[in-house]
Order: C-alpha cells, then structure tokens, then sequence
C-alpha cells in the first residue's frame, strides 16, 4: 500500500508542475517565432539595401542615383539598420560626395539634378551618423 502512495504521490507532482512545463514550451516556441520573424525582416531589409546601394553607385543614370540615396535614407532609419550599416551608408555618402563634387562621372549631369543627388548624399550622412 506504501508504494501505491508513492506512486500517488509522484503523480500528483507531476501534475502540478505540467503548467510550468507548458508555459516554458510555450515561451521558447514565442522566442523562436520573434527571432525567425526579425531575421526575415532584417533579410527583406538588406535585399532593399543592396538594390539601393547598387543603384546609388550607378553612373550612368542619375535619376537612378537620387533613388538609391533616398531609399538608403529611409533604410537606416529603419530599426533593423544595425551600426555596421550606418558605417557603410556613411563611407558611400561620403564616396557618392566626393565624386559628384569632384566631377568624376561618366555622364554629364545638370546641375539641378547633381544638386538634388548631392543633397540627398548629406543626408544620408547625417541619418547614418545619427543611428
């Protein structure tokens, strides 16, 4: 009969600790779902970014170039933009800068729209020092 009580006994706490198990289940399984969802996100973030950055370096379309620079600039805005990618944006606005200042381009660009490109390479730099 002593063993049939403990026996009981042990049920009854296993029993009691089954909502804390669940409870741990439930919470790893949320943990996992946030992090898998952020890598996405964070995937889908840097799939933009690499279409801006490549289009930001394009030479021989300006329009092309002023589009990259202000979709760059609303990217690292964004909270998935890490300090790394601010350092990145940084060093291209300076680049993009530098070259449009300096003339080096393949194609002759009005003035209105070297203005305009040159405008938004500052304020990719101050975004990106500001992250």
């Amino acid at each position: 009969m002593e063993i049939f009580e403990g026996i009981r006994a042990a049920l009854l706490g296993a029993a009691a600790l089954a909502p804390l198990a669940t409870f741990g289940v439930v919470l790893v399984a949320y943990l996992t779902y946030r992090q898998k969802s952020r890598a996405d996100r964070r995937d889908q973030w840097w799939k933009r970014a690499q279409w801006a950055i490549d289009s930001a370096l394009n030479d021989a379309d300006p329009q092309r170039r002023l589009a990259g620079l202000k979709v760059l600039v609303q990217l690292i805005g964004s909270d998935l933009a890490t300090a790394e990618d601010a350092e990145l944006m940084s060093a291209l606005a300076v680049g993009i800068r530098d070259q449009e200042q300096d003339g080096r381009r393949t194609v002759t660009v009005s003035l209105p729209v070297r203005e305009r490109i040159l405008a938004e390479a500052e304020r990719l730099l101050e975004a990106s020092s500001a992250r």
